[in-house]
């Protein structure tokens, strides 16, 4: 049985996307998804706003499949179980009940974990970071009724929070290590511009400064930064970034950099094993996106199914919808506007609190920022992917 069954590991996008894939090609195969989460798969992104408002689990389209989704396609689904051990000789995992799952193909979909450099700093009761339902649930319920929160960390996810936590009624204070909020996504103009959005909505920002270590025992009462100075506070929430499941990985052998290392067929160093997602490491980058983890995912199922797939490298957009803005960026924005192969064109409304931003390299467009209104975001990243010229995507978004 084992060698007509396909395991994955982890059950987020990349995986539900590989399953789907795989039984779209093959009908008969046994396909068996293992999880150490307790839920049913669910859409990750909705997390920092189920912090302000617990009904996003009403939302129709929270959880990914229903209950009868997996019956129906015949996709076993083993929930909170954590795999320990990959036995490749044997073609067996074991989990941590000691309990052994027999493959033919395995797909690693194992996702990451957050950041947090601090040593023992989640131990405290009143420090968070967010990745699964469950810390997203015990960040809520805490902030419930507190008055100041510190938010380590001014990138998309570490914003998300701050606007939820501030519609909770709490006094946010983000702390930033980059002189600007947003550097992956944004250049300095558009940092600017969304500073005073958040400035303006009562986000208090610390920029330039990194958390030396946090004050209080138990119970944190505040965070010290490296240049000395001390910031009480009520709670604390890590939102610096993510590390990659390795571990399970790098123990059986499987080659492994800051995650594991895939080729274009999301193939790892070991045959008939696969990575995807935030777990996989693809031409020297981890995407730590929804959108890709689902494209390498479909990869994935495919090639383990028998049907020959081929992921490519492409732009993704990022989006923030907080403080009362939108926010689209999306590719190179990089660029020296006084070199004579860049061009960037700017368009603004005051008085509707939108701004584009579009970056060109030789007349291609390579990038582009969008605030306020985002409408022309799909627009944007048709024009990016299919190397629309200057003259022609300035006509299709009516610049001219």
């Amino acid at each position: 049985m084992g060698s007509n069954r396909i395991l994955v590991i982890g059950a987020s996008a990349a995986g539900i996307s590989a399953v789907k894939e795989i039984r779209s090609i093959n009908q008969g195969v046994d396909i068996t998804m293992i999880t150490d989460e307790k839920y049913n798969p669910y859409y990750r992104p909705y997390l920092t706003e189920f912090i302000g408002n617990n009904r996003v689990l009403e939302k129709p389209n929270f959880f990914l499949n229903p209950d009868k989704w997996f019956a129906e396609n015949r996709i076993g689904l083993v929930l909170g179980r954590r795999v320990t051990e990959i036995n490749q000789p044997g073609k067996y995992l074991l989990d941590e009940k000691g309990e052994k799952h027999e493959y033919g193909k395995l797909i690693l979909a194992c996702g990451s974990r957050p950041f947090v450099p601090i040593s023992g700093a989640l131990e405290k009761k009143n420090v968070f970071s967010v990745r699964t339902l469950d810390d997203a649930k015990r960040t809520s319920q805490y902030a419930t009724g507190i008055k100041k929160a510190i938010i380590i960390g001014g990138g998309l996810l570490g914003l998300e929070t701050a606007n939820s936590l501030m519609g909770l009624g709490v006094s946010v204070t983000v702390v930033e290590l980059s002189d600007r909020i947003l550097p992956v996504q944004l250049d300095a103009e558009c940092s600017s511009i969304m500073e005073g959005i958040l400035k303006k909505a009562g986000t208090d920002l610390v920029l330039c400064e990194s958390v030396d270590s946090i004050s209080g025992g138990e119970v944190a009462t505040g965070v010290i930064l490296k240049s000395g100075r001390e910031i009480g506070t009520d709670m604390i929430i890590f939102s610096i970034g993510v590390r990659s499941n390795i571990d399970l990985a790098k123990n059986s052998g499987i080659k492994t950099n800051r995650a594991i290392l895939v080729n274009e067929r999301m193939e790892t160093s070991e045959p008939d094993i696969y990575a995807c997602g935030d777990a996989a490491e693809f031409m020297g980058k981890t995407i730590a996106l929804w959108m890709p983890a689902v494209k390498q995912g479909k990869v994935a199922g495919s090639n383990a199914a028998g049907r020959t797939a081929s992921f490519e490298q492409e732009e993704y957009p990022a989006v923030l919808n907080a403080f009362g803005t939108r926010l689209y960026s999306i590719g190179n924005k990089c660029l020296d506007e006084d070199e004579d192969r860049v061009k960037i064109i700017r368009k603004s409304d005051e008085a509707k609190g939108d701004f584009k931003k579009l970056f060109f390299l030789e007349e291609i467009l390579v990038g582009a920022i969008l605030i306020g209104n985002i409408s022309d975001g799909q627009k944007i990243s048709v024009g990016i992917k299919g190397r629309m010229k200057h003259n022609d995507i300035l006509k299709m978004l009516d610049l001219q």
